[in-house]
């Protein structure tokens, strides 16, 4: 049977592997961004003050998991900070020489209490502060819950 529009087995399954690779790409860009794929903050934690030392100085920033920061700003209160950054949703890490954050997918800098010393080294609109997350101490058990 002869067909002038007919697509043999050949170029109907190197079409479709074509076709399949196009899907795998697009997929692997997630938004179109090109970088790492934005984090999103997991279901909350509890900590034991004995677990983290730094936490029994007032001031000091200390990752408590990979998304999540504390902060003992008073004998009973801490300030609980999102470790993703609020311009491309990069996790970013703690320098513990200058007690604050940096980007590592930009540079972006951010203070201890999540203010924003510096933004990314590209153009973009300024970025804001990091997500400030609700604390609850319980003296009695030494721990801390973060939101």
């Amino acid at each position: 049977m002869s067909c002038k529009d007919c697509v043999n087995r050949r170029d109907f399954l190197a079409k479709t592997a074509l076709a399949a690779a196009a899907l795998v790409v697009v997929d692997g860009c997630g938004d179109g961004q090109i970088g790492p794929t934005a984090a999103k903050l997991g279901s909350g934690v509890t900590v034991h003050l004995t677990d983290f030392p730094q936490l029994a100085n007032v001031g000091t920033l200390v990752a408590i998991t990979p998304d999540r920061a504390l902060v003992r700003t008073g004998a009973t209160t801490f300030l609980g900070l999102s470790r993703i950054c609020t311009h491309q949703g990069c996790l970013i890490d703690i320098d513990s020489q200058n007690n604050d954050f940096v980007c590592p997918c930009h540079g972006s800098t951010f203070s201890s209490n999540g203010s924003v010393i510096h933004g990314p080294n590209i153009e973009s609109p300024p970025i804001s502060p990091l997500d400030k997350l609700a604390t609850t101490f319980d003296a009695a058990t030494g721990t801390v819950t973060v939101a």
